[in-house]
């Protein structure tokens, strides 16, 4: 059954005994964590027990599909039902995976609970099929719309006693991402700041809040070297104002890129790739090391130094041709993300 998010706490809570599988999926990335971490803590699946928690990575079942139906059809002696951990976030979903996931779960054994987490799927008889299973939960997770966040502004300025005018709330609103997690971030921040300050205004909330900038340049970034060019496509069509726009973009591109070529030449020498990433100097966020990890597969040394000859061209271009520059930089945002998706499925 489809449910949305915003009633999926409750509704696993009150039919979790009756439910074999969970997946989530879209285009809000943060979404699928936020719900993925909580579906964790209501289950009280403890991620670091082999005996009842099987991970399965997307590649290793892209390698290896059979190991879907091996971990379902385990017999579990330690707990009531077996947990598995199937993340697909980083992987493209072709029809030939559809068809293997679909034919293991249309076992007759109960035993299990499986946990999905996708990125975004075309709307096909794959996503339909869980849609309409009794036993399954199917939760679309897209991008936060806007007065979902008034809301939980207006809540938590009640909370806090706070008055504010419907067009201040509208207004900052506006400030905040259309991902979730980033969102939850800021709520958190904001709900500290109102905790240990009495004397607010308008003003001072205004400039607590960050802009999103930077967070919707890195959406574009990782969209775009995941192989998902309608994305960042998308995402720079919705943010996109001036040359400061392509100069800003091109040169977070690079230092994407540059990051991704120190860690590949530190991993020549050095063949423990999650050692370099927690080592390398400056540190990696903690949130993107596994974006960084699954990079490092996805690109080698050869295609890097095209990019990077890429960017410095696209750059001079940029500066020259005004006019121009968005769709040079659109143009340079797809044949990219095409050459990754293209790398990802081989």
């Amino acid at each position: 059954m489809k449910i949305d998010p915003s009633i999926y706490e409750y509704n696993l809570k009150n039919n979790r005994e009756n439910i074999n599988i969970i997946f989530l999926h879209g285009t809000n990335i943060g979404l699928i964590d936020v719900l993925y971490k909580k579906t964790l803590e209501l289950l009280k699946i403890d991620t670091n027990d082999p005996f009842s928690v099987s991970k399965i990575d997307g590649n290793e079942f892209k390698d290896n599909p059979t190991v879907l139906y091996d971990n379902i059809n385990t017999l579990n002696i330690f707990s009531e039902k077996r947990f598995i951990l199937l993340d697909l976030m980083h992987i493209n979903v072709n029809k030939s995976l559809e068809s293997i996931i679909l034919e293991t779960v249309k076992t007759e054994n109960e035993n299990y609970l499986l946990l999905m987490k996708a990125a975004n799927l075309k709307i096909g008889s794959f996503i339909k099929y869980f849609q309409h299973m009794n036993n399954a939960i199917l939760v679309p997770c897209y991008e936060e719309k806007n007065n979902i966040v008034q809301f939980k502004l207006s809540d938590l300025f009640l909370k806090h006693k706070i008055n504010f005018s419907l067009d201040f709330v509208k207004n900052l609103a506006s400030k905040f991402s259309s991902d979730s997690l980033t969102n939850e971030m800021e709520l958190e921040k904001l709900d500290i700041f109102l905790t240990n300050n009495k004397n607010i205004s308008e003003e001072i909330i205004f400039s607590l809040i960050s802009r999103n900038t930077d967070i919707n340049f890195n959406k574009i970034i990782e969209n775009c070297s995941n192989g998902n060019p309608r994305e960042a496509i998308t995402i720079l069509e919705n943010i996109y104002e001036n040359q400061a726009t392509s100069m800003t973009l091109i040169r977070m591109f690079f230092n994407h890129f540059k990051l991704i070529e120190k860690v590949l030449l530190l991993f020549e020498n050095n063949k423990n790739l999650v050692n370099i990433i927690e080592n390398i100097k400056p540190p990696i966020f903690f949130k993107k090391k596994e974006f960084v990890i699954f990079q490092c597969k996805v690109w080698n040394l050869k295609l890097i130094n095209i990019i990077l000859a890429r960017l410095i061209e696209l750059e001079i271009k940029c500066k020259l041709n005004h006019t121009i520059e968005k769709t040079l930089l659109s143009q340079f945002i797809l044949s990219t993300s095409v050459l990754a998706r293209n790398k990802i499925n081989s």
